[in-house]
């Protein structure tokens, strides 16, 4: 027996054996994915794919490694038809979207919550100063220094409102996506494909309904956090604050401000604005709570478990189904979670 194949693989050897040359397999059995049976040199073998790896069986006097090689090698010259199938594959129905909805929105909430409690420590300190003094050789006061400290904390507290500002649209990005598919609304890759090539602002397109006033609002207010924000953060910190351009000028140098409008920059006279952060929070909150309403709210359990949308379920009427409501859902959720725990388990 011979255990060295990498379980990774398990989809590779499948495809070149069954798929493209043609043999036969057994299964699936209880623990036991398949089985392909072949002749190599004269002697039988038996490819298995098992809940605790792969491995090639063969009687006594049987040469596994080799069969092993000649596998690799076989997996090497197939490779332009697993790229072929895998572009046929995809711009059909028959794809699974992976899912990083939990770990992206955690990141969001950690560094949301960082900021905070560096503005709070900030708060708390910002009175406190240290002071330096420096002697000369004579022992007299030469020089003095005040600073303080606490100030480094108002700073890195902006470092990380941008970056969770920016977590957030990353989270959201993907978030979009996923709820359209559960909606129906995207149901072939070519379809998704296509869209994650758009703006931001199509793909809220394809989940709120502009046509209500509600979803109006925060769409126009999410859009116009992330020209303020994330996309001069994005490009050099260019235009964020109206701190990039100072206008020369006899009383020294005047700051500009460069506004995002209908995509112009638009120079004009004005002075530097400290931003209104927990004005960008709610912003993303009122988003979240509009987000999960209007019939929406269902698809806030599903991307919660980390689950790939699977594009076939979309298109057969399950995720429709599904999304009638919380408790039918859940109900989804709980009997998708067996479905995946058996299969993980080889419990066929």
């Amino acid at each position: 027996m011979f255990r060295g194949i990498p379980s990774h693989d398990y989809y590779l050897v499948f495809f070149l054996f069954v798929d493209l040359l043609g043999f036969k397999y057994l299964g699936p059995f209880e623990k036991v994915a398949y089985i392909i049976q072949l002749d190599f040199e004269g002697q039988q073998y038996s490819i298995v794919y098992a809940k605790f790896g792969m491995r090639i069986e063969c009687s006594e006097g049987g040469n596994p490694e080799a069969v092993y090689a000649a596998v690799k090698r076989g997996i090497k010259a197939a490779r332009p038809y697993y790229l072929w199938r895998a572009k046929e594959a995809s711009t059909t129905s028959n794809l699974n979207l992976e899912s990083k909805c939990p770990q992206l929105w955690e990141k969001y909430v950690f560094l949301k919550e960082q900021s905070k409690m560096l503005l709070e420590k900030f708060e708390s300190e910002k009175e406190n100063r240290v002071v330096e003094k420096g002697y000369d050789e004579e022992g007299s006061l030469n020089w003095t220094t005040i600073s303080f400290p606490a100030y480094d904390f108002r700073k890195q507290s902006v470092w990380l409102h941008e970056t969770a500002v920016d977590a957030f649209f990353c989270w959201c990005e993907q978030a979009l996506v996923h709820i359209a598919v559960l909606m129906c609304k995207l149901t072939t890759g070519k379809e998704i494909a296509d869209l994650l090539r758009r703006e931001f602002g199509e793909k809220c397109k394809l989940v709120f309904d502009l046509s209500v006033s509600d979803d109006k609002l925060v769409y126009d207010e999410i859009l116009d956090l992330r020209t303020e924000l994330r996309n001069y953060v994005a490009h050099g910190s260019f235009g964020k604050d109206g701190s990039t351009f100072q206008f020369h000028s006899r009383v020294g140098s005047v700051p500009l401000k460069i506004l995002d409008n209908d995509n112009r920059s638009e120079f004009r006279f004005g002075t530097y604005n400290v931003r209104n952060w927990e004005n960008d929070y709610a912003r993303i909150e009122r988003f979240l709570s509009q987000l999960w309403s209007m019939g929406r709210g269902p698809a806030r359990q599903y991307l919660e478990t980390g689950f790939p949308c699977v594009l076939t379920l979309a298109t057969d009427g399950t995720y429709q189904q599904a999304m009638k409501s919380d408790e039918e859902m859940g109900k989804f959720i709980e009997v998708w979670a067996h479905m995946i725990d058996d299969s993980a388990n080889m419990d066929f």
